[in-house]
């Protein structure tokens, strides 16, 4: 029997964004532990995502005040952690109910879109922004061929995007309810991972 050539495994992922990326039990160390990642882009070039379920050690209004735009409106909202390239920019996804655009805004899935506007933020300052968003610091990052080789490994699990998921303030069972949304209980993954 023949072996398949590495490169031929690496290409059978079928990867496409967008798409969930949800660490697997294995992957029990360091940033991505148990992270669940919108997948945003993937191509020749890599691959680029936001991480879900991260918190910021600050939350919305703090963030706002200390970028000179106002205390902000309304409670305290978590900021997430995108991921850890460019750890300073600010990303904002948001729940698409039909309000005007913002530049640099993109389409991810029907109802959901992703902006890097200082427009939307100011107007979220203001209280005029969007009912349903989040603010993540960062994003997640993959070379080219890098996160193929991790998904053979399996590292990762990959799933349809779930906007369930989004702007939960329940950071710790997003990865769980990401499992479960795809039929694994995450409880018996943990207990294989530990026996084995």
């Amino acid at each position: 029997m023949v072996a398949e050539s590495d490169d031929a495994n690496l290409q059978s992922t079928n990867l496409q964004a967008p798409c969930l990326l949800i660490a697997a039990p294995a992957l029990d160390d360091g940033f991505f532990a148990h992270s669940v990642v919108l997948l945003l882009e993937h191509g020749e070039d890599g691959t680029g995502g936001i991480v879900l379920n991260r918190p910021a050690p600050l939350d919305l209004n703090t963030l706002l005040q200390a970028a000179g735009l106002g205390r902000g409106a309304g409670a305290a909202q978590p900021v997430w952690i995108g991921g850890p390239v460019t750890p300073h920019a600010g990303l904002v996804l948001y729940r698409d109910e039909g309000q005007k655009r913002y530049e640099h805004d993109v389409e991810v899935v029907p109802g959901l879109r992703l902006s890097a506007s200082m427009s939307l933020l100011r107007e979220v300052a203001e209280g005029h922004g969007p009912r349903q968003f989040g603010l993540f610091l960062g994003r997640a990052g993959w070379g080219p061929g890098q996160l193929e080789k991790e998904m053979a490994e399996g590292t990762w699990i990959t799933a349809e995007p779930n906007l369930d998921l989004l702007f939960a303030n329940d950071a710790d069972q997003v990865w769980s309810r990401a499992l479960a949304g795809i039929g694994i209980d995450s409880h018996h993954l943990m207990r294989d991972h530990v026996e084995a």
